[in-house]
């Protein structure tokens, strides 16, 4: 898998058939903060996931991969990071899990690089996010 976006084009995934009508920015914001406290983006504070999302992928949560280039990422595998974009042309080149294709996952508050979303077909996917680009807050009260 390369790093960075490299020569993937970058594309818009929000128009994906079936996705949610917005509610508005404000109504979104406020029901992110209360449905996904946990999983923060470690450069902006903004909120990913939390940690109900996690999941094993070859029986284990984490796992560490090398890319082409020889870069060593330890990723931890979630179904659900709606505070993630996805972007680029779904690939299999490289590919850390067989039968995936996988575009960038990108932080929603900052664009940085978080990670990979990993699909196979229309029902089976999920995210493998860099596990030291992520910092864990405790829910409130």
């Amino acid at each position: 898998m390369v790093n960075g976006i490299g020569r993937h084009s970058l594309r818009d995934t929000s128009g994906i058939p079936g996705s949610r009508p917005s509610q508005g920015p404000r109504r979104e914001a406020e029901v992110a903060e209360k449905s996904l406290e946990g999983v923060l983006c470690a450069a902006c504070g903004h909120t990913v996931t939390d940690d109900r999302q996690r999941m094993h992928r070859r029986g284990r949560f984490a796992h560490t991969f090398k890319n082409p280039a020889g870069i060593v990422f330890r990723i931890g595998c979630y179904a659900a990071a709606p505070g993630c974009l996805v972007r680029g042309l779904p690939t299999e080149e490289h590919t850390w899990f067989t039968g995936f294709l996988w575009n960038f996952a990108l932080c929603g508050g900052c664009r940085c690089h978080l990670g990979w979303f990993f699909q196979s077909g229309e029902r089976d996917a999920f995210y493998g996010l860099i596990l030291d680009r992520l910092i864990h807050r405790e829910p409130a009260g």
